[in-house]
């Protein structure tokens, strides 16, 4: 669920410029603890995110300690029988038929 920032209604008019001060410092403090779509600082992740059973979309990459796991899963065969090539630091599972 989205966090929304606490405001108060003003009734009539601009009576309380506390209040209205107060709800523009609340907006802004709600801004502050967003993730920016276009990537513009600060634009980090200080806590788990949880996509509630959901899919990553259109993800070029997956980065864990610096290694793209995508790509590490490039070099993972898994066969019934032996690999007839590969490269050096390729990993190969043999699954019983």
């Amino acid at each position: 669920m989205a966090k929304t920032p606490s405001v108060t209604t003003i009734a009539s008019g601009y009576a309380s410029t506390t209040t209205l001060n107060e709800n523009f410092e609340s907006l802004r403090n709600g801004f502050n603890n967003v993730v920016s779509l276009d990537g513009s600082t600060p634009n980090t992740m200080t806590a788990d995110f949880d996509l509630n059973g959901n899919d990553l979309l259109n993800v070029s990459g997956v980065y864990v300690n610096g290694n793209n796991i995508l790509n590490l899963l490039d070099t993972v065969t898994v066969s019934t029988s032996a690999p007839s090539g590969g490269n050096d630091g390729d990993v190969w599972f043999k699954v019983s038929s």
